[in-house]
């Protein structure tokens, strides 16, 4: 493909997550909203429309010119991004991550990816703990219950290495790889969470913003309908719900699974890609809605609002037919294509001293991502 000839696709329904692509946290402005897929040259760029008209620029790295100077931060983060031995958005959000880490994205946002980074190793340490105990639970449930509160992590510990070393023979395998075999799905399935009532993990907290936003949204638009502008926000208060809907639907199939740990186990041996696979749908459905939602909840005055509901139109993520096989059950119609269009005859508003405000703006979202 060549740099330097973008080509337009007038008409954008994507059949799957993967040709849909994953969403880059791009800061240039001109780029918001771009996802990044998989392709026989490599990897490609799928960018809206910027006059907000119908269809999507396809292009790779050297075309990103013919629409705007890229920032140093989107070009360290194509580079990190064009690395991965398998393109998806938690492979985007770790390579982002230490982007931002690097300061590339401002010190806020440096600070925070600190933080998330942290949070995360967390996670998984609990995912894992969990998982064990689930372990501990189906095999030896009465051990379980003896288990006191002030030596629970070691004999937690203890008991876990005995049904491992019970399991091993049965399952055909070293009570070691067992082990290793349990740490990797506990980092798997820490961004989903181990048990129904997980609200901290990382999957549950963007659920909560996405239903924070629509509610705020909606609240809004029932204030005064003059908000609305042209019914751009009763669409995208009606494409957040349904995300929201899929995201749960999909999070509550994921973590059942969690709850046979010996099932779950064999799994791993037998098909571990499988589960990797299945551990990652809520991701992809909930892939973008993320800066939807920033933008959204950064903006405090009317005005403010009314121009963040012109630049969430652009930007909402449509829902791929594959969604349907996840969730048993097919999706609106309304939701396979992009809900509204803003067109505009010219785009000085992201281009020139106003390209500067918005990538400042850019990184205080970064800022405030999960």
């Amino acid at each position: 493909m060549s740099g330097s000839a973008p080509f337009l696709v007038e008409s954008h329904h994507p059949a799957t997550f993967r040709s849909r692509g994953v969403a880059a946290p791009f800061t240039t402005p001109m780029l918001i909203g771009t996802r990044i897929r998989e392709s026989k040259s490599g990897i490609e760029l799928v960018v809206p429309n910027p006059s907000g008209g119908r269809g999507v620029y396809i292009l790779d790295w050297g075309g990103v010119r013919t629409l705007g100077n890229p920032s140093v931060h989107d070009t360290v983060l194509f580079r990190r991004v064009s690395s991965l031995a398998r393109l998806d958005p938690a492979g985007m959000r770790d390579a982002a991550l230490d982007v931002a880490l690097d300061g590339h994205a401002g010190r806020d946002a440096a600070a925070a990816a600190q933080r998330s980074i942290a949070r995360d190793a967390a996670h998984r340490l609990n995912a894992h703990f969990l998982l064990m105990l689930g372990l501990i639970g189906q095999v030896h449930p009465a051990g379980l219950e003896a288990i006191s509160p002030a030596g629970h992590a070691q004999e937690v510990e203890r008991l876990g290495s005995a049904i491992l070393h019970k399991l091993a023979p049965l399952m055909g395998q070293s009570p070691a790889a067992l082990a290793d075999a349990l740490a990797a799905m506990g980092n798997v399935l820490a961004p989903v969470g181990i048990g129904a009532d997980d609200t901290d993990a990382r999957i549950a907290r963007l659920l909560a913003r996405l239903d924070e936003a629509r509610q705020s949204l909606s609240d809004w638009l029932g204030a005064d309908a003059e908000n609305d502008i042209g019914g751009i926000g009763r669409a995208i208060a009606g494409a957040m719900q349904t995300a929201n809907g899929y995201g749960r639907t999909i999070l509550q199939a994921t973590r059942a699974a969690t709850a046979d740990a010996i099932g779950l186990l064999k799994r791993w041996f037998t098909d571990s890609r499988a589960v990797v696979t299945t551990a990652g749908r809520a991701d992809w459905v909930l892939d973008g809605w993320e800066w939807v939602c920033l933008l959204w909840l950064a903006a405090q005055t009317g005005a403010a609002r009314r121009r963040a509901l012109l630049e969430m139109a652009q930007i909402i993520p449509v829902l791929p037919g594959e969604a349907a096989n996840w969730a048993d059950r097919p999706p609106p119609p309304e939701t396979l294509r992009q809900p509204c269009r803003v067109t505009s005859r010219e785009d000085g508003w992201r281009s020139g001293s106003a390209a500067f405000v918005l990538i400042e703006r850019n990184e205080m979202l970064r800022a405030m991502s999960t």
